[in-house]
C-alpha cells in the first residue's frame, strides 16, 4: 500500500515529515500503530486543506494532529451518546475511536475505527448538522479514492477537486 496516497493525490513539491517521536507520542494516545495509509497523507499533506474544506491536522502542525485528536473526540463523545444509530463498528470502538480530519464547512469529522477481529481499520464520518455516521469499509486510502476516482462525497459535502492548500500559519511550509 506504500504509495497509495501520492497515486491519488499526487506529489506536493515541500512537505516535511513528522518526526518519528512525534508519531510515537500519538500513537501512545491511540493505543496502537495507525494505519500506514492514514500517515502517508498527514506526512504529505498535513497542516493543510482538501477538497477545500477538509482539515489535516499534523503531529507538528498549528493545530497539532495530538491536541486535535483529544478534543474532537471529547467534543464527539459529549454530542454523539444520544445518537441512537451509531454504526457496530463505530459504537464497538467508541472509547477509541480516532480523529483524524475536520471539515471546516459544516463541522464534520472523519474518524478512524480499528477493528481488531480483522486488523484492519475502517473511517467513518461524523455528521454534526443532522448528527449520524457514515461508515467507509477500509482505510484512508479507499475513502480518498471514493472522493478522487468516483467522485461519491459524504453527505452535504462541496464537491471538487482534491487540490491542497497549507494552511497559512503553518509551520511545516
Amino acid at each position: 500500500m506504500p504509495g497509495a496516497i501520492r497515486s491519488l493525490l499526487g506529489e506536493r513539491e515541500r512537505f516535511r515529515p513528522a518526526a518519528p517521536e512525534s508519531w510515537r507520542a500519538v500513537e501512545e494516545w491511540v493505543g496502537c500503530e495507525l494505519p500506514s495509509d492514514y500517515k502517508e497523507l498527514v506526512d504529505g499533506f498535513g497542516d493543510g486543506v482538501l477538497f477545500r474544506h477538509l482539515f489535516i491536522p499534523h503531529p507538528e502542525g498549528s493545530d497539532p494532529l495530538l491536541t486535535f485528536m483529544r478534543e474532537e473526540r471529547r467534543y464527539l463523545h459529549a454530542a454523539f451518546q444520544e445518537v441512537p444509530d451509531i454504526p457496530p463498528p463505530v459504537a464497538s470502538a467508541w472509547d477509541s475511536v480516532v480523529p483524524w480530519a475536520y471539515h471546516d464547512g459544516n463541522g464534520d469529522v472523519c474518524l478512524l475505527v480499528r477493528d481488531p477481529a480483522e486488523e484492519r481499520w475502517h473511517v467513518a464520518v461524523a455528521f454534526r448538522q443532522c448528527p449520524g455516521f457514515l461508515l467507509i469499509d477500509g482505510g484512508v486510502a479507499e475513502f480518498l479514492r471514493l472522493m478522487v476516482r468516483e467522485k461519491r462525497f459524504p453527505r452535504g459535502w462541496p464537491t471538487g477537486d482534491p487540490r491542497w492548500e497549507s494552511l497559512p500559519d503553518s509551520p511545516l511550509v
